[in-house]
């Protein structure tokens, strides 16, 4: 399957798509098989499942390039990655969109701020101006299309979230972005609620009708705390094609993991019990057959020699 092909066709032809973020080729593996049609590797889920430290700019292409193209390798959905400032400027940023192409990814989001770039719901972010902002994301799509077309871009305005950072500018960046080429947009927003959200994408579609706009459900928001938590059928109703649970499948796995941990530490083999008893009837049961044992004893009763099998079993 192209996966940027297939992402092009989900997002033209489904109401929304809605995926998590993930860092790990087996979290994808599972997602795709819970019924998720495309997958999201996303930066700081990476930065803290594989360096544990803060999305400050630690990662390095090469880094997340590995990352997602083994998430790639291992799924059948589109692949979605963050690919943070495009890891340079406006000439060195080409080669994150060759290097993620190679590596089977189906597209990249690319923001606006300044190096050391930083998770878009921390403070001390620096976006670059205007000018140089539109005309890296134009750098970006020209080798883009001489590398594959199909390929999408998402272009990330990060600049609510910096000293000063306005909507109007929010709207103008995107407005620019989708003009100098980008197949899909998306702005950080503030606080988990409706009104910077539905004013931009009331105000960017009102230019460009058409173009899908990303949205991330960051669990940075607390929605369970918010006033009025928005749900994934009023983002879309507002032209959201894309939403993104970005740091979900991290989250799910840590609580899961420490909870289990904890209960070894304190009650022993009970807690393998009790991990046995609410696995039953999941695909995680047997992980044998979650990464296609019964594939590969087949190759070996075909290829292997008759008295290494005999060994064998």
């Amino acid at each position: 399957m192209n996966g940027s092909r297939e992402l092009r066709r989900l997002l033209k032809t489904e109401n929304y798509i809605w995926t998590t973020g993930v860092y790990t080729p087996i979290q994808g593996r599972l997602a795709e098989l819970a019924g998720l049609k495309a997958v999201y590797v996303s930066g700081y889920s990476c930065s803290v499942g594989y360096l544990v430290r803060p999305d400050i700019g630690f990662l390095t292409l090469p880094e997340m390039v590995e990352f997602a193209g083994r998430v790639a390798r291992a799924v059948r959905i589109p692949v979605i990655s963050d690919a943070d400032d495009g890891y340079g400027n406006a000439v060195t940023a080409t080669r994150a969109v060759e290097e993620f192409v190679a590596a089977g990814v189906a597209a990249i989001h690319v923001e606006d701020q300044k190096f050391p770039k930083r998770c878009g719901h921390l403070a001390g972010k620096r976006v670059l101006s205007f000018e140089e902002a539109v005309l890296k994301v134009k750098s970006i799509a020209k080798r883009r299309d001489a590398v594959d077309p199909d390929f999408l871009l998402i272009a990330r305005t990060d600049v609510l979230g910096t000293k000063g950072g306005t909507l109007d500018e929010a709207v103008r960046r995107a407005v620019a972005f989708r003009d100098a080429g980008a197949d899909a947009l998306w702005a950080e927003f503030r606080r988990p609620d409706d009104e910077d959200a539905w004013e931009f994408a009331e105000r960017v579609r009102r230019e460009h009708p058409d173009v899908p706009l990303v949205f991330n459900y960051s669990s940075s928001f607390r929605w369970t705390k918010a006033r009025r938590p928005l749900r994934f059928s009023d983002i879309a109703s507002r032209g959201y094609r894309l939403i993104i649970v970005s740091m979900g499948a991290l989250h799910a796995e840590m609580m899961s993991v420490y909870r289990f941990a904890k209960a070894l530490a304190e009650r022993q083999e009970e807690a393998q019990w009790d991990l046995e008893r609410q696995e039953e009837g999941l695909p995680t049961a047997d992980h044998h057959t979650l990464v296609g044992i019964e594939g590969y004893r087949r190759i070996e009763e075909e290829f292997l020699p008759p008295d290494q099998l005999r060994e064998m079993y």
